[in-house]
């Protein structure tokens, strides 16, 4: 891309500021293998570094500054000397039409997603332009938003002019060579093409068109399989690591599930394997070799993880230590990850963050933890309550909770799951799979909590306020709306989770990425419509249960623009007849249906009094899932369900 290009982009956009972090390390820290969440400019304030961005390094100086992008990895080698520097997260949005169409916009969005540095011309009208951006974001002036978006925007005029006085070319990356990176990087976690496509701000279906144009010969999902089988290959040759480990130490989370995928591209199981390793198998599906020979990015050779009860904690060598890292400093490089760098909202303050020592301390019980200070207070429907600094042992006794908790890459051990864990979305219950259920969300079984031992439990309001003082012998226990929530309460609910697990930053993350997408959804959308959500009455099938405007979804729908056609702030649900259907007689109609249900446009093909309502007359009746529509209430299944309501009305 030439210059002027990129400087008509920028002519053409608006910004968000998303977050503004100062950030020290101390001599002989080192930061591992860090995606960036979004585009930013990193400037350094003091001490010199190596910096490594995708493998490119950097000898990093005071002044020098860095534009970097969602998906890119940092990694800091060992520190010689304390290192101090700043990171401005961003977010341009082009001023078009926000339309679906996504593809003819991808290319235009991903225009910003370039890589450069600079050292300025200007050092000292730069360092005061980041130091007075921190200052506002910090402060608690009802203007701050709008002082650090001109800041920022002046940061921007001055990188742009130097740019183009100097000529500095621009490239945009290849997205193809970005998400084989991204993989090699992360290919141990529960990762999916989805969250790879997600990762690099383009959608699954663009990146597997550009996989095939690549030349490479396989699709992103093929990629991602032969490189864990290959590492996997490798662990059943080297090691002595059951199924299970190396499962887990490959980015599946279920060694059986990990066995089929196994064979179904090998053609052996892997104790075959082990017992007789190939050097080159063909893959039974379609894709390249699978060279189980040494390679670049052995797992082996770089310090092997087992996971101990959670994503800090590994095994090597007989003892606990941690991944490339000072043993002693490198939980708390971890918090530094998950609470220091990644993207908090335009509201978020923080200060400059120290990395130091840190030490986790288990306490069953609330007195315990505040007398020894690793606590943080959290406010909820039932008072407050003091939970671990940062919890390990989560129990979760809603489904909308646990959607919460795995959006936020946290692994609870044990799940209210009515025992029928399938009613979870699938992206969900891949990640959290291998958690105990802990019976059902009205009735969980107190006595397989307690063995669980948790040091954190999230729990309902509606459901479990009766036995919140038994829950809270076992654990700290923090209590929310969800099975009568309103969107704003799942709103305020996600925010205190995200706090309670030590993750306000990434939580404000998700709720601006949702947010984000209401503002699509809007421009998608006939305002003028009115809908209402209804469900067949289990106990008599000519009568149904109609969701009010408190109801979470339909809730959700007034915020997004539409007009509710029921509105009652007492009751979440009514019971009507057809006739009191047609008395409402909304635009559109949705009908909630559990899986094995049958269809109630088929049912009451034949009743003169349903079909002579508008909805039905103009086919604007729609069948979904009751799961999606009404039992899954989270920010998060709302996400999943933008598109479809997009098309629906």
């Amino acid at each position: 891309m030439n210059m002027s290009e990129y400087i008509h982009l920028w002519g053409k956009a608006s910004v968000r500021v998303l977050d503004v972090r100062h950030i020290v390390m101390e001599a002989g820290e080192s930061l591992s293998a860090y995606s960036m969440p979004a585009k930013c400019f990193i400037y350094v304030i003091r001490g010199n570094a190596q910096l490594k961005l995708d493998g490119q390094e950097h000898a990093a100086v005071p002044f020098y500054i860095i534009h970097s992008f969602k998906g890119m990895i940092l990694n800091i080698p060992r520190l010689s000397e304390p290192f101090e520097y700043q990171i401005v997260f961003y977010k341009p949005f082009d001023m078009l039409s926000r339309s679906r169409e996504r593809l003819g916009l991808l290319e235009k969005r991903n225009s910003y997603d370039i890589h450069y540095v600079l050292q300025p011309a200007r050092p000292v009208f730069i360092k005061e332009l980041f130091t007075d951006m921190h200052r506002s974001w910090i402060s608690d002036d009802r203007l701050k938003g709008v002082i650090v978006q001109s800041l920022f925007l002046g940061l921007v005029y001055e990188l742009l002019k130097q740019l183009e006085q100097e000529g500095t070319a621009v490239t945009v990356p290849d997205l193809t060579s970005q998400a084989i990176g991204y993989m090699d990087n992360h290919y141990m976690r529960p990762i999916s093409v989805s969250s790879v496509a997600d990762a690099l701000d383009c959608s699954p279906r663009h990146l597997s068109r550009l996989f095939q144009k690549s030349g490479l010969g396989e699709t992103p999902s093929d990629y991602l399989a032969r490189l864990r089988l290959e590492k996997s290959g490798e662990l059943l040759r080297d090691t002595s690591l059951t199924l299970q480990e190396i499962a887990v130490n490959v980015g599946y989370q279920d060694g059986y599930y990990f066995s089929r995928m196994f064979k179904k591209y090998t053609g052996v199981s892997p104790m075959e394997y082990r017992k007789e390793p190939f050097q080159m198998i063909q893959m039974k599906e379609k894709g390249p070799k699978m060279s189980f020979g040494r390679s670049e990015y052995s797992i082996a050779a770089n310090k092997l993880r087992r996971y101990i009860d959670n994503n800090n904690h590994y095994y090597q060598d007989g003892g606990y230590t941690m991944n490339k890292s000072n043993v002693k400093k490198s939980t708390a490089i971890m918090l530094f990850i998950s609470l220091s760098i990644f993207l908090a909202a335009c509201g978020g303050a923080s200060g400059t963050t120290v990395i130091h020592n840190s030490s986790h301390t288990a306490a069953n019980g609330t007195e315990a933890l505040a007398s020894e200070g690793t606590a943080r207070i959290i406010q909820h429907d039932l008072g407050e309550t003091n939970v671990p600094e940062s919890p390990e042992r989560i129990v979760v006794l809603e489904q909308g909770f646990a959607q919460i908790v795995a959006a936020l890459e946290v692994k609870p051990i044990g799940v209210a799951d009515d025992n029928k864990p399938e009613r979870f979305p699938k992206d969900t219950l891949e990640y959290i799979q291998g958690y105990t259920s802990v019976g059902t969300r009205s009735e969980p079984n107190l006595e397989v909590i307690r063995t669980l031992e948790p040091d954190l439990i999230i729990a309902d309001t509606s459901r479990h306020s009766a036995i919140y003082e038994q829950l809270s012998e076992i654990a700290p226990t923090i209590v929310f709306k969800n099975d009568t929530a309103d969107y704003a309460q799942s709103l305020a609910a996600t925010e205190a989770i995200g706090e309670a697990l030590g993750k306000g930053s990434e939580t404000q993350v998700l709720i601006q990425e949702h947010q984000d997408g209401i503002e699509e959804l809007r421009t998608q959308i006939d305002r003028n419509k009115t809908v209402l959500m209804i469900t067949p009455d289990e106990e008599d099938g000519q009568s149904f249960q109609v969701r009010t405007s408190t109801s979470f979804h339909p809730s959700f729908l007034i915020e997004a623009g539409l007009q509710y056609a029921l509105m009652d702030e007492d009751e979440t649900n009514q019971l009507m007849t057809t006739e009191q259907l047609l008395a409402i007689d909304p635009d559109v109609m949705l009908i909630l249906l559990n899986e094995d249900a049958t269809s109630v446009i088929e049912a009451q093909a034949d009743n003169p009094l349903w079909n002579s309502l508008a909805a039905v007359q103009n086919n604007n009746v729609h069948e979904v899932e009751l799961a999606t529509w009404s039992r899954q209430r989270s920010i998060v299944s709302l996400n999943q369900i933008m598109d479809e309501a997009a098309d629906i009305f």
